[in-house]
């Protein structure tokens, strides 16, 4: 399935969509997977269209537990499309056909997610939130951001080794806006590829640009960002039979000595409060599992696929920085 017209914003929603499936021990990536791979991109016009219609990914996901079960056993290597999904995508580049788009982004893909008779787990979902379900579609048309995704990712067609380090420096920024430095190391890490090789034969080390990246500091640079400033000072600790989630960012901070005076101490998940912390646990545990799976042993990947191809610069780019223990 051709990706050269997809945007970077919609090139990770595929690749998140498989991430969806492997959270969920499913075998397939289904057109649930993508609806909250969609979500999972707050600042693209698909998601923020759902958001004004008051829907997000924590109902998406409470809708399609109830509907489809995780399964048993999580999937080894490339997970395949499922028909409803490749119809999706499909169809994403003729709704970009009849708005006269020479791009694919997340707002053709929600398109062809709710198109037709709403085949598909994504679209069931989303009608019985959003009645009709044609209001999704009356959205997206009249959303005056509906450029949003153009200037996000001005790519031209590119090779596939173009296509791979787009949606690999997508996959380690994480949800983070794209900066330079995984631009960098998804291009260092490209197997094959001509500028890989071009630096290689100069000289440069992937592991060594890799340290540097890690001691420089991107706030004093053009790629500062406020999320992933905060994201640097945050740590996972496992002490006895407690994992501590710990924030260290002065923003955090200010607003935490806030709460607990006005509380009177720790705020704890006990009555109605336990509803406003599980968005937090649910992200916790997709982090930490999401972590496992880059730092266990390597399996074998099927095809060569752009997702397989991008999950492998992932671990060979993130393995180490978590394995690294604090000086």
């Amino acid at each position: 399935m051709p990706f050269e017209r997809f945007t970077v914003e919609a090139r990770k929603v595929v690749v998140t969509a498989q991430e969806e499936a492997r959270l969920l021990k499913h075998n397939h990536i289904g057109t649930e997977h993508i609806l909250l791979g969609l979500l999972d991109a707050p600042d693209s016009t698909a998601a923020k269209v759902l958001h004004q219609l008051g829907y997000d990914k924590e109902a998406a996901q409470a809708d399609i537990a109830a509907v489809a079960k995780p399964g048993t056993a999580e999937p080894r290597g490339h997970i395949p499309f499922a028909p409803s999904a490749k119809k999706t995508l499909d169809l994403a580049l003729r709704e970009a056909q009849q708005l006269h788009h020479t791009y694919i982004g997340t707002e053709h893909i929600l398109l062809a997610l709710v198109a037709g008779e709403g085949e598909g787990v994504g679209a069931k979902v989303l009608a019985r939130r959003i009645n009709p379900i044609s209001r999704i579609r009356a959205a997206v048309l009249a959303s005056s951001e509906g450029a949003q995704d153009v200037a996000a990712a001005p790519w031209p067609a590119g090779t596939p080794a173009t296509q791979d380090t787009v949606a690999a420096a997508g996959a380690l920024a994480g949800g983070a806006p794209v900066g330079s430095h995984h631009l960098l190391e998804a291009m260092l890490r490209a197997e094959n590829s001509m500028a890989a090789r071009a630096l290689r034969e100069l000289g440069v080390d992937p592991d060594a640009v890799a340290a540097k990246i890690d001691e420089l500091d991107p706030e004093t640079t053009t790629d500062a960002n406020p999320d992933e400033a905060a994201a640097r000072k945050m740590e996972i600790r496992l002490v006895d039979d407690e994992v501590h989630l710990i924030l260290r960012d002065p923003a955090t901070v200010t607003v935490a000595k806030k709460v607990t005076e006005l509380s009177g101490g720790p705020v704890e998940g006990i009555g109605p409060v336990a509803g406003m912390f599980v968005p937090l646990w649910r992200s916790t545990n997709q982090l930490l599992l999401q972590i496992q799976r880059t730092l266990e042993p390597e399996t074998e990947e099927e095809g060569g696929s752009a997702a397989s191809n991008v999950a492998k610069v992932v671990r060979t780019v993130l393995a180490p920085r978590l394995r690294r223990r604090p000086g």
